[in-house]
């Protein structure tokens, strides 16, 4: 058993510093690199926490604990954004950013880039709204990329609508409802794009601010991302239950 927690541990910890090395920097490398740190330690001094008691003993029973719910939420997020619902025969399908680096999309993104090529065989004359400004490490904003990505792979530039201030989910939703409600009136029908492990946060807001429920889509996570991605997104999700 102690040499299973530490290779975990060591996995772990590798695995973070790797996605570092070839991403940018966010919070979901600094958990993931914590959690790694954290499962290396315990490996290494196995039997002298299993046989601590007094505070050390409630600590540890804390974060067993604490490690069990992000793991059952996080296996409810995979399975609620592993299904897709119907995203036929609607007016707009907003697609929502991550990272760029320089001026690429990263591989997060393009994957919900090459999923809204996809919806745009199967709906055609559908508008497109890329969403996401500029962030740190980020030349140009994420929908300036996202643009030229779709532009570059034969979407027509008519039906791409650019939203580049949003810094997080809740303004992507907010300023492309805006957009659309411009460009369509008030009565049109939305689909969302985003990452598996975004999909059930990012319908929670898109309801908070005033879309219903729009049908969604998802993208599939690179598997050495996994670790990085669900504990960021455990997170956002515990805040978005709380604070809406």
């Amino acid at each position: 058993m102690k040499a299973a927690v530490t290779a975990i541990g060591a996995v772990l910890l590798l695995d973070g510093l790797a996605v570092a090395a070839v991403s940018n920097l966010n919070l979901g490398v600094l958990l993931s690199l914590a959690l790694g740190a954290a499962v290396l330690a315990y490996g290494i001094f196995f039997r002298r926490v299993n046989g601590a008691r007094g505070p050390i003993k409630w600590l540890r029973n804390l974060c067993f604990f604490g490690l069990g719910c992000v793991l059952a939420l996080s296996v409810f997020l995979a399975v609620y954004g592993g299904i897709d619902s119907g995203t036929g025969d609607v007016d707009a399908v907003i697609v929502l950013g991550a990272a760029v680096h320089g001026d690429v999309p990263s591989k997060t993104l393009a994957r919900r880039l090459d999923r809204a090529l996809k919806f745009h065989a199967e709906n055609p004359e559908a508008l497109i709204v890329v969403s996401g400004g500029q962030g740190v490490q980020e030349d140009i904003s994420e929908a300036e990329a996202m643009r030229r990505y779709l532009a570059d792979r034969g979407v027509p530039d008519s039906l791409i609508v650019t939203e580049d201030r949003s810094v997080n989910t809740r303004e992507n939703f907010r300023f492309s409802k805006k957009i659309l409600d411009e460009r369509l009136g008030e009565n049109y029908r939305t689909a969302y794009i985003t990452s598996d492990f975004h999909i059930y946060r990012a319908g929670l807001t898109a309801k908070n601010e005033g879309l219903g429920r729009p049908a969604h889509c998802h993208a599939n996570t690179e598997w050495y991302t996994l670790p990085q991605n669900y504990l960021r997104e455990c997170l956002a999700v515990v805040k978005t239950w709380i604070f809406g």
